[in-house]
């Protein structure tokens, strides 16, 4: 039974570390090494580059190589979604926010997690 408690705690222990990295709990999200990029590509499930540096009127071309719709949807309060359906691709304008990093998720996959820097 030892081994058995080990791996339940091991297993809290990633999942909070995992969620952590993530920016969970309200924080700003991970975004380590943003990159200044006209084009997001997004498929199942990931974005890429994760985190996106852009300054406020930027427009991002947002292409969608998975087999399922996916979303890039700013945080709620920031106000701005591309909804692209599978193959296909979309034109995201940044919104007028205060620099600083946002949460990006996909609203079919909210496991699906990336970032956008908007620069001051």
């Amino acid at each position: 039974m030892p081994g058995m408690w080990m791996r339940v705690v091991a297993g809290a222990l990633t999942t909070a570390l995992a969620m952590a990295s993530c920016g969970g709990g309200g924080d700003a999200p991970a975004c380590e090494n943003p990159r200044a990029v006209t084009t997001v590509a997004m498929g199942d499930f990931f974005y890429e580059p994760g985190c996106v540096e852009a300054t406020a009127g930027a427009e991002l071309e947002i292409v969608n190589e998975g087999k399922a719709p996916h979303t890039f949807t700013l945080e709620a309060d920031a106000g701005a979604e591309a909804d692209v359906a599978a193959g296909e691709r979309a034109t995201l304008t940044v919104p007028d926010l205060s620099a600083g990093t946002y949460a990006v998720t996909c609203t079919y996959h909210p496991q699906m997690e990336g970032a956008l820097r908007v620069g001051g």
